[in-house]
């Protein structure tokens, strides 16, 4: 019987994380961990996920908190004294460029955006050096090379993917692999949470933006994002480092 990998999934209770989590139990070879920074979206988490959020370990933590990512290890530890993939999934967005944007939503970007997966990898380390084939897949974005919306969340994104390519240059010596995977617009809550539209003003957003994508939509996190995310966990890609995988149904053509 093949052993189950131990993922760890950052922001695991909503967008592509939730996503992901929901892709990755139907695959049936996963021993899924969910970290979320609170319990505002844990019950829509598990009442989305079903019957099968009995299969999810819950854990709560704020990845650019220190204390918070040595709590999250020692969770770990315990429960399984080792870590074969972890999916830097958590981020934040707020709109606005240098004119508009205040120096507290700079900071919270980089913090959750950039900071965060520094910190949470650099913890979980000794964890994820005892894995099998280990792999940290990060969720960057097509702002990381296009600008506009927020300068903070196209400047964070910008950084994951140099650290991506830093830490899959430094880290295959253990045999861990490092890759980001970069989206264009997801139908996810990022934009709803932060302020800037209501829902309703979203889904018209979302839906004005299907023209502009040669496939004609905007992504779906748990079938078009999550695939991705799951073959750079797997041992299909065991050659396979430093990548930056362009997921965006064509938006950068």
């Amino acid at each position: 019987m093949i052993e189950k990998k131990v993922v760890l999934i950052t922001g695991g209770t909503s967008g592509i994380g939730l996503g992901t989590i929901e892709y990755l139990l139907e695959q049936e070879n996963y021993e899924v961990i969910s970290l979320s920074r609170g319990d505002k979206n844990l019950s829509m988490a598990k009442e989305k996920l079903g019957d099968k959020a009995n299969k999810v370990i819950f854990l709560q933590g704020d990845i650019s908190n220190e204390e918070d990512c040595k709590k999250i290890y020692n969770e770990i530890d315990s429960r399984y004294g080792k870590l074969d993939g972890l999916v830097n999934s958590a981020g934040i967005i707020k709109l606005g460029g240098i004119e508009e944007q205040t120096l507290e939503e700079w900071n919270n970007s980089i913090n959750i955006n950039l900071t965060g997966i520094f910190l949470l990898t650099k913890t979980l380390l000794p964890l994820l050096k005892k894995g099998i084939n280990t792999s940290v897949v990060n969720i960057s974005s097509m702002s990381s090379e296009r600008a506009g919306g927020s300068i903070a969340y196209c400047a964070s994104k910008s950084g994951v993917d140099m650290l991506t390519k830093y830490m899959g240059q430094e880290l295959g010596k253990y045999n861990i692999r490092v890759n980001s995977v970069n989206p264009a617009a997801v139908y996810t809550n990022i934009y709803v949470a932060s302020g800037d539209y209501t829902q309703e003003g979203y889904d018209k957003w979302s839906k004005d933006k299907e023209k502009l994508y040669p496939l004609g939509r905007i992504g779906d996190a748990k079938k078009d994002i999550a695939p991705t995310i799951e073959f750079l966990l797997s041992d299909k890609s065991l050659w396979t480092t430093g990548a930056i995988y362009l997921v965006d149904g064509g938006k950068s053509i």
